[in-house]
C-alpha cells in the first residue's frame, strides 16, 4: 500500500521527534512508485537480472539552493525531475529512487537475443536526456553515469516499511562515475559509461563497451563517446572501463 499525504506528515512528525505514533504506517517508496512496477515484480521480484543502472544529479546543486526556502528548493527541482521521469518512462526503465537532486534508474534487459532491443531504447533514453538539458536552460545542468550487469531486484519488508531497490555491483559503478573529473562541468549534459573489469579481461570489457556504445552513442546519437586510455580505480568497485559522453551539439556552439 501507498501511504497517505497525512500518514506520511505523520510518519516524518514522528521520525524527527514532534509526534510519536503507536501504531504501524506502512510506507511504500522506491521501485513501488512507478506505474510499471506490479509488472515489473511479477517478471523480476526477488530475482537476478541483468539491467543497464543510471544515476542522474545537477550540478552545483547544493550552491545553486543555497538560502533559498524549502519551498523555492522544490520548485527549482521539479521541472529537471518530471522531465526527466518522463523521459525514462518513455524509454521503458523504472525510478529506483530521488534524493534530493539525484535520481537512480534502472532499464531491465532481457537476454533472449544477443542483440537485445534494451540497447536500443538505452540509446533513445541517452537522446531524450540530452535534449531535455538544452529544453531546460542553463539553469540545469547535469550529468549521467550508467553502467550494465548483474543486479538483485531486492525486497526489504517489515511491519512498518516495504521497500523494493536494486543492488548490485554495476550501481556503484554508475554512482561512481559521477566522481570522473570530465564530468564535472557538464554544459549543459554530460555523462560516463562504465563497466566494471572484475575477474575478466580487460581488453574483453572494452569490445563489449564498444558494442553497446556504437548504438548508445554511435554516429546516430546525440553524444561523441571518447574511452579513457586505462581503467579507472574507484574504491569498493576496483578497476572500471570508462568511456565520457559529450553533447555533439555542445562542441558545435562551442560550449566545450
Amino acid at each position: 500500500m501507498i501511504a497517505t499525504a497525512s500518514e506520511t506528515r505523520d510518519y516524518l512528525l514522528h521520525r524527527v521527534g514532534v509526534t510519536r505514533i503507536n501504531r504501524p504506517v506502512m510506507i511504500t517508496k522506491a521501485l513501488g512508485g512507478n506505474v510499471a512496477a506490479p509488472a515489473f515484480f511479477e517478471t523480476f521480484g526477488n530475482s537476478l537480472i541483468t539491467a543497464y543502472v543510471g544515476f542522474l544529479d545537477l550540478a552545483g546543486f547544493s550552491t545553486i539552493v543555497q538560502g533559498k526556502s524549502a519551498d523555492e528548493i522544490a520548485s527549482y527541482l521539479t521541472p529537471f525531475l518530471r522531465d526527466a521521469i518522463g523521459v525514462l518512462a518513455a524509454g521503458g526503465a523504472l525510478v529506483d529512487k530521488m534524493i534530493g537532486d539525484e535520481l537512480m534508474f534502472v532499464l531491465p534487459e532481457t537476454e533472449e537475443s544477443a542483440n537485445p532491443p534494451e540497447v536500443l531504447r538505452m540509446g533513445q533514453i541517452l537522446g531524450g536526456l540530452h535534449d531535455l538539458a538544452f529544453e531546460l536552460g542553463p539553469q540545469y545542468r547535469y550529468r549521467l553515469g550508467l553502467s550494465h550487469g548483474k543486479v538483485k531486484v531486492f525486497q526489504l519488508k517489515t511491519d512498518a516499511y516495504e521497500e523494493w531497490t536494486v543492488v548490485g555491483e554495476p550501481v556503484h559503478v554508475a554512482k561512481r562515475l559521477h566522481g570522473l573529473p570530465q564530468l564535472a562541468e557538464p554544459n549543459p549534459v554530460c555523462g560516463a559509461f562504465g563497466l566494471s573489469v572484475g575477474s575478466r579481461n580487460s581488453e574483453d570489457v572494452t569490445a563489449e563497451m564498444r558494442i553497446r556504445l556504437s548504438i548508445m552513442a554511435g554516429a546516430a546519437s546525440r553524444f561523441d563517446h571518447e574511452f579513457l586510455e586505462q581503467p579507472t580505480s574507484f574504491k569498493g568497485v576496483g578497476e572500471v572501463r570508462c568511456a565520457v559522453l559529450a553533447s555533439k551539439r555542445s562542441r558545435a556552439e562551442g560550449r566545450t
